[in-house]
């Protein structure tokens, strides 16, 4: 019953944005009765929390699967770099995206615990993989946290931003050429930037 409450809150989010969804249409999608949605969740901001982070952790699961593969750098970055451009632009994460900048003033501990300031202790993908790199002696681990920083940008900055502005959708092409360059660009720079 959870997932598939939170499943039905997704679909509701992502169509009618926070304001326009309810507990009761929550509730009524996913066949349930609202007292039995309020016993597992305390509100909307929970709903939507729960959504958001499972959203996250499935994101972050597939990318660590990638990250993890054998193969050379400038290949897994690419592989990294599509499937995150990928989820990333897809309509749910840009419709949970403009909710996140819409609603985070008035509630900054829900968007903290969603897009948290410091690293995790259980690091993202590209994170892991700068750190074994790291381990290798290919960079330094100091540099680990802005190398990743860096690539996530590097793939997502501009695209992100004008999706959200209503740009239309890149094409696969587009999106290929774009990651292409992107980890051309980082492998150089990071080559550059590990000489200093």
């Amino acid at each position: 019953m959870h997932g598939r409450i939170l499943d039905a809150a997704a679909e509701l989010f992502t169509k009618n944005g926070y304001a326009g969804t309810s507990i009761e249409a929550i509730a009524a999608r996913a066949g349930i009765g609202k007292l039995t949605l309020y016993r597992r969740f305390a509100d909307k901001d929970a709903v939507f929390l729960a959504v958001a982070l499972r959203m996250a952790e499935r994101s972050r699961a597939e990318l660590r699967e990638i990250a993890d593969g054998d193969g050379e750098l400038a290949d897994v970055l690419g592989a990294i770099g599509r499937h995150l451009l990928g989820i990333i632009l897809s309509p749910q994460s840009i419709a949970f995206h403009r909710i996140l900048f819409a609603e985070a003033a008035r509630l900054p501990e829900l968007f903290a615990r969603i897009v948290p300031d410091q690293p995790t202790e259980m690091p993202d993908a590209t994170r892991r993989l700068f750190h074994r790199l790291a381990e290798r002696g290919l960079v330094r681990r100091e540099d680990v946290a802005f190398l990743d920083q860096q690539f996530v940008h590097a793939i997502i900055g501009k695209p992100l931003r004008k999706a959200l502005f209503g740009a239309s959708p890149m094409t696969a092409r587009e999106q290929e050429e774009h990651v292409r360059k992107a980890v051309a660009l980082f492998m150089h720079g990071m080559t550059r930037y590990s000489a200093l």
